[in-house]
């Protein structure tokens, strides 16, 4: 290739927007954001905004309005979800604004949840509509026969209920709508791309063989079933980028129709019904994503309050769910304890509206965290700066506080780790095990222990809080912008193999901790990068060190923390700074995961496994339960309970390969009592293992 897949989508991108921009006159279209959101967006459709009650934004409608006009929009609509109360309040206000929301729809025949945005309904019609979004069809035949212009909003991010819906789903659908959202804001340029070309394969006999097929008449649900059009909204809930992405909407002689004070909401309204529409807007990046949820973040740390136990349990969602949002609940109430961390959340989210803080603000600033205020106090001079920069620039003063975090946080983990070096680990360990059962309030088991030889978490943890919580919010934003980005990928995969187009490359990232050693694992990993090398093979080899040089196929991150393991003074432990492995796989446009080491690459294996929507295999070199039981001497219980997380951990990957044939013949650390006795070693020899990886990971079986 001559180059990245990324870069052929933005390519296509920029020639589909520039045909777009020369449809129309521009002196003859009104910009308008046909998908933006406020505070009436107040019940969220992902279940984890339900689970802790928070709406998915606090932002005003006159906030809202400013940030469209300040993005260059002339025409104004608000689209909440399953109300249009911001558009009745404000044309109370005297504001021309077009009366529109965003319908949670569900189709019967498939149990499936799409979007759909109408506009130009009065309130009546909107109690109508509420009661048949339940059922697609009788929703689009209401607005077929009172003229409700729809559009399927980012049609191929859905709420399928057990699976991913099938390719007749979609069939279907091209018959009940006309618009079709094919650029969203909140969805990467690959599934915007996707959409795009969907539409255009879908001709007049493809449409005419599917209405035969589905025995559906063509205009039973389309006014003009053969025009399909394309629109475009930033679906921004955070206010930032709400008009970056819509449309310029077309009217002949327009200038004229406003002299003679025809409303822009009307005209904008005839040209949604013509279909008069240009699309406009830029690549869809995680940057911008990610600000935009770090926005998000900021407003929940302010706003949060406590769901409430009983209410999270008898909440709809599996345990998982109610588990991580217990967690996170506890996160945002110990947040909001500490005043350091809310003071740079404001801060942060002010300077990121535009506000500029007050100079003595700084007076007030440990020496440390001076450095951090003065990159987040200018990002509020970028705010006013020229729009297709800013977000770069927003997000490069991100990374840079994300750096600085955490050199801050890496030099006082140091010295945390030097002053408990003496104590008794062997003995220290059992205590912490047997703590391994959470409470699900965090604070009951972090007070300070009377054995002096046991760890004192909460002394260990002092001067850490503001550091780590503020790195973890920026990797949680991260978190948070591939995983709606990227969440539906198995399906895109699919959906692009039925058009023929604009497949994701299949690239491997091998993760480990272990590789410039003498020890087996690393033997073996060695002799496999010589073969990933000689074939030039799709699979990257990544470890964090500072003892090692990259090489092709080979990527070295430098650690941001490096320590001694308290019970093995000879093993290190390299940390690597997580927003930039976060962005490699990102950039290096992988699709799978081998993780072979349970250490820290293994704990990020399955951040990006889940950030990404991507298979994650576990290659198990070692068995940890017998070097536990041997050099640690833990009792029975505690043995138990590390085969436990050992357990879970394994199980939380897609498949775990096993390279010794002692224990091929069963899972590892099953049910039974009986620990495995063997540790699983690599050998120079076993040439054939390494074939046989490759072989199944890439399907090359050509000879070494």
């Amino acid at each position: 290739m001559n180059k990245n897949f990324q870069q052929t989508l933005k390519d296509e991108l920029e020639d589909f927007l520039q045909s777009e921009k020369n449809k129309f006159p521009l002196e003859n279209t009104l910009k308008i954001d046909l998908h933006c959101h406020d505070y009436n967006s107040d019940v969220p459709d992902e279940l984890m905004g339900r689970l802790l009650s928070v709406p998915e934004t606090w932002t005003s409608t006159e906030i809202l309005l400013r940030e469209l006009k300040r993005n260059g929009c002339n025409a104004y609509t608000v689209t909440n979800h399953n109300n249009a109360r911001s558009c009745y309040v404000m044309q109370d206000k005297g504001y021309d604004i077009l009366t529109a929301a965003e319908f949670s729809c569900r189709d019967p025949d498939f149990n499936t949840g799409i979007h759909v945005l109408a506009y130009g309904f009065s309130p009546e019609q909107e109690q109508r509509l509420n009661k048949l979004r339940k059922n697609i069809y009788a929703f689009q035949e209401f607005t077929r026969k009172h003229d409700i212009p729809t559009v399927w909003a980012h049609p191929l991010y859905h709420y399928a209920v057990k699976q991913m819906p099938s390719q007749d789903f979609f069939n279907k659908m091209l018959l009940l709508f006309e618009r079709f959202e094919c650029l969203n804001g909140q969805r990467d340029t690959w599934q915007n791309i996707l959409v795009k070309e969907w539409i255009r394969q879908s001709d007049e006999e493809t449409l005419t063989r599917f209405s035969k097929q589905y025995d559906i008449e063509l205009t039973q649900y389309c006014s003009h079933p053969y025009k399909k059009i394309l629109t475009g909204g930033s679906d921004s809930h955070m206010g930032i980028f709400s008009g970056m992405t819509g449309v310029y909407a077309y009217i002949p002689d327009l200038q004229r129709r406003l002299d003679n004070s025809v409303p822009r909401s009307q005209l904008v309204l005839e040209a949604i019904k013509k279909g008069d529409l240009a699309v406009y807007g830029s690549h869809q990046n995680t940057e911008k994503l990610t600000l935009a949820f770090l926005n998000y973040v900021c407003q929940i740390a302010v706003n949060f309050k406590d769901p409430g136990m009983i209410r999270l349990f008898l909440h709809n969602g599996n345990t998982t769910d109610k588990a991580i949002a217990i967690f996170a609940s506890n996160i945002f109430s110990e947040v909001q304890n500490h005043k350091i961390t809310m003071s740079f959340i404001k801060l942060f989210y002010e300077c990121m509206m535009g506000k500029k803080p007050s100079f003595y603000k700084r007076l007030f600033v440990s020496s440390d965290y001076k450095p951090i205020f003065d990159i987040v106090a200018n990002m509020s001079s970028l705010y006013n700066k020229n729009k297709e920069s800013f977000v770069m620039d927003y997000y490069e003063s991100l990374l840079s506080v994300n750096n600085r975090i955490n050199e801050i946080l890496a030099k006082r983990l140091e010295q945390k780790m030097t002053k408990i070096n003496h104590i008794d680990w062997n003995r220290s360990l059992n205590n912490i095990i047997s703590e391994m059962e959470l409470p699900t309030n965090i604070r009951s088991y972090i007070g300070k222990s009377n054995d002096k030889e046991s760890v004192d978490i909460a002394g260990f943890l002092d001067g850490l809080s503001f550091p780590f919580f503020a790195s973890l919010f920026i990797l949680a934003a991260h978190f948070t912008s591939a995983k709606v980005l990227y969440n539906t990928r198995p399906f895109l995969k699919r959906f692009s193999e039925n058009l023929g187009k604009f497949e994701h490359p299949e690239r491997i990232l091998w993760m480990t901790d272990t590789y410039g050693g003498k020890n087996n694992v690393s033997i073996f990993l060695q002799q496999m990068h010589e073969h990933i090398k000689r074939r030039d093979l799709p699979i990257d080899i990544v470890v964090c060190s500072n003892d090692i040089g990259s090489d092709e196929h080979l990527i070295v991150l430098k650690p941001l923390i490096q320590m001694a393991i308290p019970v093995r003074k000879d093993m290190m432990v390299n940390m690597p700074n997580f927003v930039e492995l976060h962005n490699l796989f990102l950039k290096g446009e992988y699709d799978r995961i081998v993780c072979s080491t349970e250490g820290v690459m293994g704990i990020f294996a399955l951040y990006l496994k889940q950030a990404y929507t991507v298979e994650a295999r576990f290659c198990l070199h070692t068995d940890w339960l017998t070097y536990v039981r041997k050099t640690l001497h833990l009792d029975k219980r505690h043995s138990d309970r590390v085969r436990r997380i050992l357990r879970f951990f394994y199980r939380s990957f897609d498949s775990v390969s096993v390279l010794n044939s002692s224990q091929n013949n069963r899972p590892p650390y099953s049910n039974n009592n009986e620990d495995s006795t063997e540790t699983v070693a690599i050998k120079q020899s076993q040439q054939c293992d390494i074939e046989a990886i490759i072989k199944e990971l890439t399907g090359d079986d050509r000879n070494a």
